[in-house]
């Protein structure tokens, strides 16, 4: 089955859920809606265009594999409004802060710092095992994504990108194999020669220890906040191997994230994460799934790269 598999990365995020009152938290996840307004905004569909929204919501699936939920910041807000008063209506901001009578609204807004995920893409087949109608397709999705008509980002507006999305159409037996994918692999071009491109990963030392600096950068941020206890380490880990703790979020079947047999310890719980107006802010309720798991942290490839350029100093 095919994938399209991309990395989400931003100094900030915030992946909004349910919020009641004056607090609007965030999730240490990317929503499905969170996800499906970055296509969105891909794709040039206006949050008006409820018709076309509610057709690439029908047609795609989402996962997520998070190596870095981060850490929290809560932005605190003050905001100046009118008093609501009968029969009265402002249509600008200017009239609301001329009105008589203001009041003042706390609020406060959280953000995750530094949190890295890898997002899975595929097209969703009906109840009876056909293909729906789909209005879109995963090479326009990826083209979309390299060339977006609107501004990304992730959440809310003041949270853009940090590093490229680097959308790659991957091909796997399921879909935790697919958001296993190295950051590497997403990084790397497809080419229609495989000899050129083995040609290029020899030739062009330098793109490659670029492209592992930055990979270095992020394995070193997120590898050591979530290691397991020691006490975990001893009980799983049996050749010193560094690990790292993963988890994973997808829709539909829990049979679909594996190869084989599911673990047990997966939780499925309701999410209110799925659109139904973006104009009005409605959503509706779905089922999701959730599975943690420690994996092994492996830099041989980089390793290699070091002892074979010249200046290891400029590497280090």
């Amino acid at each position: 089955m095919d994938y399209l598999v991309m990395r989400l990365y931003a100094p900030i995020s915030s992946w909004g859920t349910l919020a009641v009152g004056e607090d609007r938290p965030t999730v240490n996840y990317p929503t499905r809606s969170a996800v499906l307004g970055l296509l969105g905004a891909a794709l040039g569909i206006k949050r008006s265009e409820a018709q076309k929204l509610r057709d690439l919501a029908s047609s795609i699936g989402i996962a997520s594999k998070t190596y870095s939920e981060g850490t929290i910041l809560r932005d605190y807000h003050t905001i100046q409004t009118p008093t609501t008063a009968k029969g009265v209506n402002f249509f600008t901001r200017k009239q609301e802060l001329q009105s008589a009578q203001v009041e003042t609204i706390l609020s406060s807004r959280d953000y995750r710092e530094d949190g890295l995920w890898v997002v899975a893409i595929w097209l969703k087949p009906d109840a009876q095992g056909s293909k729906v109608e789909h209005n879109v397709d995963l090479q326009q999705l990826q083209y979309a994504l390299k060339h977006p008509k609107f501004t990304l980002y992730l959440g809310r507006k003041s949270c853009p990108l940090s590093l490229p999305l680097s959308p790659q159409i991957i091909t796997a037996n399921h879909l935790k194999a697919a958001l296993d994918v190295s950051i590497d692999e997403l990084l790397a071009e497809p080419s229609q020669n495989e000899s050129v491109r083995e040609d290029n990963k020899l030739n062009d030392k330098s793109n490659r220890v670029a492209h592992w600096q930055i990979n270095e950068l992020i394995d070193t941020m997120v590898s050591d906040r979530y290691l397991p206890t020691i006490i975990d380490y001893k009980a799983i880990n049996k050749q010193n191997t560094r690990l790292r703790q993963v988890t994973y979020h997808w829709e539909g079947e829990i049979e679909s994230m594996f190869a084989g047999a599911s673990p047990v310890n997966i939780f499925t719980h309701n999410h209110w994460d799925d659109p139904t107006d973006r104009k009005q802010w409605q959503f509706t309720q779905r089922i999701g799934h959730q599975w943690t798991a420690y994996e092994p942290i492996d830099n041989k490839e980089a390793k290699e790269i070091i002892l074979n350029t010249p200046d290891k100093e400029a590497v280090l």
